[in-house]
């Protein structure tokens, strides 16, 4: 009995002295960190951001394993994602993920290896039947495995804040920055979604959000008698926040301008261009919005602004003559656009190569690519080379008037080739263009087969519409800029608001088409909400037609 004792606790003792064997998660899998921060824009649109770290503790190099990420309720309303860190590639099941992230390399003992994982939200935000402002949150993403420390975020402009917390998060808010976080240990995230209600704010505390619905915008580069190139850029946008809109984020080409010019046009208060300082990038816009001191754009107000400034030198080379711009496709405000034109306009003597304005549909905040234009120097550019002063007065007042005179004939030949009723008419058919174009959609979308029916087919829908838009608008402003009558142009701006309602009725009926098709609406409620939006659409053309024959009939008056 003894020797047996003794035996047991002969072994009890060898196996104390053995090294406890490691876990198979710290011998052959790094342990992961994930940072998941979910960023509301002050225009209403959200970023999230999911920064992940493998790090390996071992002596031993450990592969990497895949990771697939996705977001719940929130992937339908993905615009764009993107992946950085080096070694690692990314797979979509669909445009809106799940994503799966993967590396075919290693971490060495002590390494570790990062990467994240960005996406692009629109769509988050929309407005409860008393007029409050309700947003789609991320509390968590969904990751398929275990997680060793993850931290949830969930940040919002200055001044602004939830009615109630996003579940499980705890509520940091103060000053600029105000979060909602938690964090957690070992565990296997779910994709946790929520609509939460933003705070109402008051003018004495105004939060710094604003949806904005932004029509258009156009980017012109205008080049003047010396050659030197100058930026106007003009914002179509409607105010879809609760609370005026007291100042406009811009971004400009040129990242050393203090102030910019506004000009006439803006709002009735505006008569002469007026230059104004940037504070913090943004335009105060109480200045002539609604009459200043006023605040600003009121809630569900539209509103037009053009502003004038030098593009930057970073933005334009010269050589051999030749001065080369390279403009980035990234529209004037951080915002989606729903049309984007980007234009070169040089003053007569001036060679340029014959170019289209560039015309982009649906802009997303990412934006990426580039428009490039050209154009010869003009004799100005030979004050800063050194050529004698009395040679350039002389070569800049014979330009002006070559100018003066090849811009009066040209007048007279264009009076003689096109006539205002000409052009009303070319007008009036493009917007009876547009106009058959909505009334094909319905069919068109009622006759496919719902399983081919995605996002990119819709896109492509809204595509075709903000096309047409564009050769209507276009041909309204060169009917415009002919009138020499007030009334006419009264009645031109009375249809473009017209216009601008048909096209935001088109649109929502689009995407009310589009939330059912993707069964993210319930049927009964699609059958409750079309005839309300098919009854609102059929007003707007109803109205458009009738202006239309009044724009006719003021033509033949001129």
């Amino acid at each position: 009995m003894k020797r047996s004792v003794a035996l047991v606790l002969l072994l009890l003792l060898l196996m104390a002295a053995l090294p406890v064997p490691f876990t198979a998660h710290a011998q052959g899998a790094p342990t992961i960190s994930v940072r998941s921060t979910y960023t509301l824009d002050r225009y209403g649109f959200a970023t999230v951001n999911e920064s992940v770290r493998f790090a390996n503790n071992g002596s031993a190099s450990v592969p990497i394993p895949s990771l697939t990420i996705g977001f719940g309720n929130l992937t339908s309303m993905v615009a764009q994602s993107n992946l950085t860190g080096a070694g690692f590639t990314l797979n979509a099941a669909s445009a809106g993920g799940p994503f799966q992230v993967s590396s075919s390399g290693s971490i060495q003992g002590g390494g570790n290896a990062t990467f994240t994982l960005s996406v692009l939200l629109d769509g988050v935000v929309s407005t409860m039947k008393n007029g409050s402002l309700q947003v789609m949150t991320l509390s968590s993403p969904s990751i398929d495995a275990k997680v060793d420390s993850l931290f949830n975020a969930v940040r919002m402009p200055a001044s602004t804040a939830f009615n109630t917390a996003p579940s499980k998060l705890k509520a940091s808010l103060g000053g600029t920055n105000n979060t909602y976080w938690s964090s957690a240990t070992g565990t296997t995230p779910s994709a946790v979604t929520s609509v939460r209600v933003v705070t109402e704010s008051n003018l004495q505390n105004p939060q710094d959000f604003n949806p904005l619905r932004v029509f258009s915008a156009q980017r012109t580069i205008t080049v003047a008698a010396n050659g030197s190139p100058t930026v106007t850029d003009t914002l179509e946008f409607q105010n879809m926040g609760t609370v005026p809109l007291a100042s406009l984020r811009v971004s400009l080409l040129a990242p050393s301008t203090t102030k910019v010019t506004v000009l006439p046009g803006a709002g009735p208060r505006l008569v002469n261009p007026v230059t104004l300082p940037l504070q913090n990038g943004a335009i105060q816009l109480g200045y002539f919005a609604s009459g200043y001191p006023n605040p600003g754009v009121a809630g569900g107000a539209n509103f037009t602004i053009s502003y004038q400034y030098p593009l930057g030198p970073k933005f334009y080379s010269t050589s051999g003559g030749q001065v080369t711009l390279a403009l980035p496709d990234t529209p004037p405000i951080r915002a989606f656009v729903d049309s984007y034109a980007i234009s070169l306009s040089v003053p007569l003597g001036t060679s340029a190569p014959r170019s289209a304005p560039t015309v982009l549909s649906n802009v997303t905040p990412w934006q990426g690519g580039a428009t490039t234009f050209s154009y010869a120097l003009a004799f100005g550019w030979g004050v800063e080379a050194g050529v004698p002063a009395a040679s350039v007065i002389f070569l800049l007042l014979l330009i002006g008037l070559f100018v003066s005179r090849t811009t009066t004939a040209q007048a007279e030949e264009t009076e003689e080739e096109e006539s205002s009723t000409e052009l009303t008419s070319t007008m009036i058919k493009a917007f009876e263009e547009k106009t058959n174009l909505i009334n094909s959609l319905w069919p068109e979308i009622e006759g496919k087969d719902p399983n081919e029916v995605d996002k990119d087919y819709f896109d492509e829908l809204r595509g075709r519409l903000d096309t047409f838009r564009s050769r209507a608008l276009q041909r309204l402003n060169e009917a415009r800029q002919r009138s020499s009558s007030q009334r006419f142009s009264d009645v031109l701006n009375q249809m473009q608001a017209t216009e601008r309602e048909v096209d935001r009725a088109a649109k929502d009926k689009l995407n009310l088409y589009q939330q059912y098709y993707m069964r993210q609406m319930r049927k009964e409620v699609y059958e409750r909400l079309l005839p309300q939006y098919t009854k609102r659409l059929e007003k707007a053309l109803n109205q458009l037609s009738d202006e239309l024959h009044n724009v006719q009939r003021e033509a033949k008056l001129l």
